[in-house]
């Protein structure tokens, strides 16, 4: 598999309808999101509800032998957690114990010849919702399982912004795997070419000049 060379290019770089690769389901705020990782390939996904353990180890127990996870640190890069079957654990510990919270966004690695559903349950988060932004690069997602480019998921850009979506059906395998970059101009007032639509537990690369947040109030009943 092309690991090194795919995670190089991502490193120097839900509302809506729901896709076929991400389904919702829920009563009142609690419910769950399937996501879909193509075979043999890489999704940028995110964790869209809030669950009672938001660890790699607890969000993705049961995946298969060899699934791996990439969080990516801003100004450190890529910690790699990777499951195995015989022990039914993530190695290494550390990194099984790092936070996928909502807002947040990992690669996901399917080792499979087959597509892999990967499954997250919990609660919508509501109120005031808050993601910190760092200057630089950093994987972001909305907090609210919902599916829209970023001005409906509510963030608000800066001038130099560039948004780096990750193209998962283009098609696989996963070399052909590729980023859509979007910029914002603050004299025009909008993105260069426009933002494309994300789904529900999508997550992107957002690089900024200065620090900063999204923020967004958010109530199921809205």
């Amino acid at each position: 598999m092309r690991t090194k060379p795919l995670l190089l290019v991502a490193a120097v770089a839900a509302a809506g309808v729901v896709s076929a690769s991400a389904q919702v389901y829920s009563v009142n705020a609690v419910g769950y999101v399937n996501k879909v990782i193509p075979k043999n390939g890489f999704a940028l996904i995110a964790n869209p509800l809030n669950a009672a353990t938001n660890t790699i180890a607890a969000l993705f127990a049961g995946v298969p032998d060899g699934t791996k996870v990439y969080k990516y640190i801003p100004g450190s890069g890529y910690k790699i957690a990777q499951y195995d079957d015989l022990s039914g654990e993530f190695s290494p510990p550390d990194v099984a114990a790092l936070t996928v919270n909502p807002g947040e966004g990992v690669f996901v690695q399917n080792p499979l010849s087959t597509d892999l559903t990967i499954t997250f349950v919990g609660e919508v988060k509501q109120g005031q919702l808050d993601t910190p932004l760092v200057a630089g690069l950093q994987i972001v997602s909305s907090q609210v399982p919902q599916s829209g480019d970023l001005t409906t998921l509510g963030y608000t850009p800066a001038d130099g912004d560039k948004v780096f979506q990750f193209i998962t059906n283009d098609p696989v395998p996963a070399n052909n795997q590729k980023y859509y970059i979007s910029q914002y101009d603050d004299l025009s007032a909008s993105w260069s070419p426009a933002l494309k639509s994300l789904d529900v537990g999508e997550a992107v690369f957002l690089q900024k000049l200065a620090a900063g947040k999204w923020s967004r109030s958010f109530q199921v009943n809205q």
